[in-house]
């Protein structure tokens, strides 16, 4: 793929324009994040573009889809240090590159990129690139298409608030469209893949089935006869790359109360959506802003924890202490923080279990910690 250094140098422009007038507005409490995402889908001839300005409950988020390596080290290391966190695509969706253009590199005079920019084969993995790259920033990972599902997934429980006996119909086997099933399956609705290779369909089907809790009633199945399909049922989801496949006679057969949604951006015919208007059926079209806020913060609060609370440290002679879900060893007191112990949450058993009727050396140990605790607060 051969780089538009011209689209590539408006592209970063426009980033920095936005980063330093965000900057400008957010309080001094506020976070700025920036995502990196990747797609397999691709309409504009390999061209990164961003994504839409998000205002969150503590500041902001917006970022930009990119199709080679290459984007993300430049776009990288031109927000490294401009923006509070950086969120990168953890999944692999980008094809292997073994003729990449770097021209790039010298053109924005990327010169400490850790990288042989000569002869690298771009292997499509775009985090393990950029955390090469980024130093100032925080650095996350996530990853795209779980975030999908859960959207999904959590727009369907607020749409219809219990999901077991819903009848679902998904158009599209692949990697979203096979987690969302498993975790629709095993909330109790019954789903249906459309598909156009039945075999290798009920192949994955029959291992998601095995996967599911033997207690589950409901199940996976396949077809490739949408309309017949689509007879009463509750929701169709489509999972295509931007391929209309929801038509209006599937639209006609559903259940009058269900919901049509649109994962891969442009899956629904227009005369589907002009039926679904018609007999008062919603439609929408993927939107990961309800999630981004939960992201961001597991994501901090996971930092955190790591730093200030994960860990083991010896208080008194061979008495220890440990928080954050750090594994003691047998008769290490586990407290609410390792570095500053104010409240006493149980006693190590060992293998990572804990005590429920105290020992002898166990209550010892707990009410030496109690005393060192006492005493600690009483000298601060």
């Amino acid at each position: 793929m051969q780089e538009d250094i011209d689209h590539l140098t408006q592209w970063i422009n426009e980033i920095q324009v936005i980063i330093n007038d965000l900057n400008s507005k957010k309080r001094s409490s506020d976070i700025l994040v920036f995502m990196i995402g990747s797609t397999s889908q691709d309409n504009g001839e390999g061209r990164p573009y961003l994504t839409p300005i998000r205002k969150i409950s503590n500041g902001f988020v917006f970022g930009s889809i990119v199709y080679s390596q290459t984007q993300a080290i430049l776009l990288s290391s031109k927000i490294d240090g401009h923006v509070d966190f950086i969120f990168v695509d953890a999944e692999k969706k980008l094809p292997i590159n073994n003729n990449p253009d770097h021209s790039p590199f010298d053109y924005f005079e990327i010169t400490d990129n850790n990288l042989n920019k000569s002869r690298m084969v771009e292997y499509g993995n775009i985090s393990s690139v950029c955390s090469n790259i980024i130093q100032s920033s925080h650095m996350f990972a996530y990853k795209g298409n779980d975030m999908t599902v859960d959207t999904t997934w959590l727009f369907l429980i607020e749409k219809f608030r219990e999901l077991s006996g819903m009848k679902i119909l998904i158009y599209g086997a692949g990697n979203i469209g096979n987690k969302l099933a498993l975790k629709l399956v095993e909330c109790g609705c019954d789903v249906i893949f459309i598909t156009r290779d039945l075999l290798k369909t009920e192949t994955i089907i029959d291992s998601l089935n095995r996967i599911k809790s033997q207690s589950v009633l409901s199940s996976i199945t396949a077809s490739m006869e949408p309309e017949i399909s689509s007879k009463d049922v509750d929701a169709i989801i489509g999972c295509t790359n931007a391929e209309p496949v929801i038509n209006e006679t599937m639209v006609e057969n559903m259940n009058q109360r269900g919901v049509v949604i649109d994962i891969g951006k442009g899956t629904i015919f227009q005369n589907a959506i002009d039926a679904c208007n018609k007999k008062g059926i919603e439609t929408w079209r993927l939107d990961i802003t309800a999630i981004i806020n939960s992201l961001i913060s597991s994501s901090t609060s996971m930092q955190s924890l790591l730093r200030s609370s994960f860990g083991r440290r010896e208080i008194i002679d061979n008495i220890f202490i440990v928080s954050g879900g750090f594994i003691g060893s047998k008769y290490d007191i586990i407290v609410d923080s390792y570095i500053q112990p104010k409240t006493i949450v149980g006693v190590c058993e060992g293998s990572g279990k804990i005590f429920f009727d105290l020992d002898e050396l166990a209550q010892k140990n707990l009410e030496l910690v109690e005393d060192f605790i006492k005493r600690s607060n009483q000298a601060s």
